[in-house]
C-alpha cells in the first residue's frame, strides 16, 4: 500500500501525459518523438517479461529481484534529472538524453514487473486485490493531486528553462526510489516447491478467455496512441502554458475520485465492469478534445484521469485472476510483452498527427476505445460478486 501511494506521487513529477509530453513540446521535439517518451517507459517496462518468466518462476522468492533493479531504476531517472540543470544550453542533446533515461528506465522496469505481480499474487487474497489497488490509486492519487501545487509553483518559477522540469525530475526520482524501498521490503513467503514453468506461445493461447482477455488489452494499447497529445494539442494549438499545473491536478483529482466509485463497482460488478467503464470513457474523451471550448479543455484531463485509473485497476487485476497459479508468470510476461510492443502507438499518434494534425489520432483512438467496449462484453466474469458494503 505505502509503495503505491509514494509510486503515485512520483507519476505526478513524470506523468507521461502531461509533464513529459510538456517538456519534449517546450523543447520543439516533433509529435512522433512526443509520443515516443512516454512509450519508452510502457513499452520497456513490458516486452523483456516473456523472456523473464521462466527465470522469474524459479525463484523461490521474487522480490529479491525487484531489490536489485531498484537500484539501476534510480540510476536512470537521476540521469534524465542531471541532464535537464548540465544541458539547458544543448536542447537536442538534452532530448536525447532524456529519451536515454526513459528507456533505461522502462527497461529495468520490465526486470521488476513480474516479481512485483508474482508478489501481490502470493500475498494478497483474490478478493481482496481489486480494493487494494483502488486504495493505492485513491490515497496516492490524492497525495499527487497535492503535488501538483507544487508543479504548478516550480513551473511558474522565474528560472530559465529547463531547470524547473529539472527541479520537478530530482523531486519524482527521490520519491520513486523511496517507494521502491518500502516494497522491497515486503517479506514474500518462500515458494513450497520450485516451479518449472515452461514458456510457449501455446500454453496461454490455449485458454479461450485469456484471446479475449489480449484481443480487448490490444485494443486499449492502440487506443492509447492519443494519451500525450492532449498536453501537446493544449500547447501548441491552444496556446496554454500556465495550465499545464492546472491540468495534472485536474487529471489526478479525477483519478483519485474516481477511484472511490471504482473500488465499489468492482466490488460489485467484478474488475470486468472497470475494463468497460474505462474504454467508454476513453472513447468520449477524444471527440470532447475537438469540440470543447478552450476554456473548457480541462474536462479532457479529467476524463482521462478517470478513465486510464479504470483500466489500469481493471486489467491488472482481471490479468491476475485470470492466471491459474501454475502459470501465473507465463500469463502475465507474454500478455504484458505483447501488449507492451504495441506501446509504441503515440509514435503512430505522432506520426498521424504530424501528417494530418491532431485530430487523426484522436479519431482513430476514438474508434480503439469503442471496438473495447464492445469485445469487452464477452469477457469472462472472474471475480464472485455481491452486494456492495
Amino acid at each position: 500500500m505505502l509503495n503505491g501511494w509514494f509510486v503515485l506521487l512520483g507519476d505526478a513529477f513524470f506523468n507521461g501525459s502531461i509533464v513529459l509530453a510538456s517538456f519534449a513540446a517546450k523543447l520543439g521535439a516533433a509529435n512522433w518523438m512526443i509520443g515516443l517518451l512516454p512509450s519508452l517507459l510502457n513499452a520497456g517496462s513490458m516486452v523483456p517479461q516473456v523472456f523473464l518468466a521462466a527465470y522469474v518462476a524459479r525463484l523461490p522468492v521474487k522480490v529479491t529481484l525487484y531489490r536489485r533493479m531498484a537500484l539501476l531504476r534510480v540510476a536512470s531517472l537521476a540521469l534524465v534529472a542531471l541532464g535537464g540543470f548540465v544541458l539547458g544550453q544543448h536542447p537536442d542533446l538534452l532530448l536525447w538524453v532524456f529519451a536515454l533515461g526513459l528507456g533505461l528506465n522502462g527497461f529495468f522496469t520490465g526486470f521488476s514487473s513480474l516479481p512485483f505481480w508474482e508478489t501481490i499474487a502470493k500475498t494478497i487474497p483474490m478478493e481482496r486485490r481489486s480494493g487494494l489497488f483502488a486504495m493505492r490509486n485513491l490515497v496516492g492519487g490524492a497525495l499527487a493531486f497535492l503535488a501538483g501545487f507544487l508543479v504548478r509553483y516550480i513551473l511558474e518559477l522565474p528560472l530559465p528553462f529547463p531547470y524547473p522540469y529539472a527541479l520537478l525530475f530530482t523531486l519524482g526520482t527521490l520519491v520513486f526510489a523511496y517507494g521502491w524501498h518500502i516494497f522491497g521490503q515486503i517479506h514474500e513467503p518462500p515458494d513450497k516447491e520450485v516451479r518449472r514453468e515452461r514458456i510457449s506461445l501455446s500454453l496461454p493461447f490455449r485458454d479461450f478467455y485469456f484471446r479475449r482477455f489480449l484481443r480487448v488489452r490490444i485494443l486499449l494499447a492502440l487506443a492509447s496512441m492519443v494519451e500525450p497529445f492532449y498536453a501537446a494539442y493544449a500547447v501548441r494549438v491552444l496556446g496554454h502554458k500556465g495550465e499545464i499545473g492546472v491540468y495534472l491536478m485536474v487529471y489526478t483529482l479525477a483519478s483519485v475520485l474516481s477511484n472511490l466509485l471504482w473500488a465499489r463497482l468492482s466490488r460489485r460488478f467484478g474488475s470486468r465492469s472497470l475494463i468497460l467503464i474505462g474504454a467508454g470513457l476513453g472513447a468520449l474523451a477524444p471527440l470532447l478534445a475537438l469540440l470543447l471550448s478552450p476554456s473548457s479543455f480541462w474536462v479532457v484531463f479529467a476524463l482521462q484521469g478517470a478513465y486510464l485509473a479504470a483500466i489500469g485497476v481493471g486489467t491488472a487485476t482481471y490479468l491476475v485472476n485470470l492466471a491459474p497459479t501454475d502459470a501465473r508468470s507465463s500469463y502475465i510476461g507474454l500478455s504484458n510483452t505483447i501488449v507492451g510492443l504495441l506501446a509504441f502507438s503515440p509514435v503512430l499518434g505522432g506520426l498521424l498527427a504530424d501528417r494530418v494534425g491532431y485530430t487523426g489520432p484522436m479519431v482513430v483512438a476514438a474508434l480503439c476505445y469503442a471496438w473495447a467496449l464492445y469485445a469487452g462484453r464477452r469477457l469472462k466474469l472472474l471475480e464472485p460478486v455481491g452486494p456492495a458494503r
